[in-house]
C-alpha cells in the first residue's frame, strides 16, 4: 500500500473529475489504502443518493480496504491528545471520522490522499497530499 485516501478524494473518482482521474492516472501501480471510516462514509453518500450497491461494490474494489480499528487506536489516542493540547480550536474543527482517517495515515506511515487539507494540516506526523482542481 502506497498512499491512504480520504473520502473526498473517493468521490472525486467515483464522480470522473479531472483532478481525481489525473492524480491517479498519474500513479497506475499505487496502491490505495482505504480506512474503515472511509468506507463508512463513502456508503453512507451512495446510500443516500440511491446508487447501485453492486456498482459501489465493484468501485470500492480499487483500493485496498483497511478495516482493523484496532490498530490504529493508539495514534488515534496520540492524534487527539496532541491537538487538545496543543491546538484546542484546530481540534474542535475537525470532525471525528477525520481525526480516525489521519491516525489510520500516520499507523500505516503512508501519506493521506485528500481535497480536505485543512481537516489534517494541524496533525503531526502526517504527511498530507493536497489536491486541487
Amino acid at each position: 500500500m502506497d498512499l491512504i485516501t480520504d473520502t473526498s478524494f473517493l468521490i472525486g473518482l467515483w464522480r470522473k473529475q479531472n483532478w481525481a482521474i489525473r492524480f491517479a492516472s498519474e500513479r497506475p501501480s499505487e496502491v490505495l489504502g482505504i480506512p474503515w471510516v472511509v468506507f463508512a462514509e463513502f456508503w453512507h453518500g451512495a446510500r443516500r443518493a440511491g446508487h447501485d450497491p453492486e456498482e459501489v461494490r465493484r468501485f470500492l474494489d480499487l483500493g485496498l480496504p483497511l478495516m482493523d480499528a484496532e490498530s490504529v487506536i493508539m495514534s488515534y489516542a496520540e492524534v487527539c491528545t496532541d491537538l487538545q493540547e496543543s491546538t484546542p480550536g484546530i481540534y474542535q474543527q475537525i470532525g471525528q471520522n477525520d481525526l480516525w482517517i489521519a491516525a489510520t495515515a500516520r499507523t500505516h506511515d503512508r501519506p493521506l490522499v485528500t481535497r480536505n487539507a485543512r481537516h489534517f494540516h494541524a496533525v503531526r506526523g502526517l504527511e498530507v497530499v493536497a489536491l486541487q482542481q
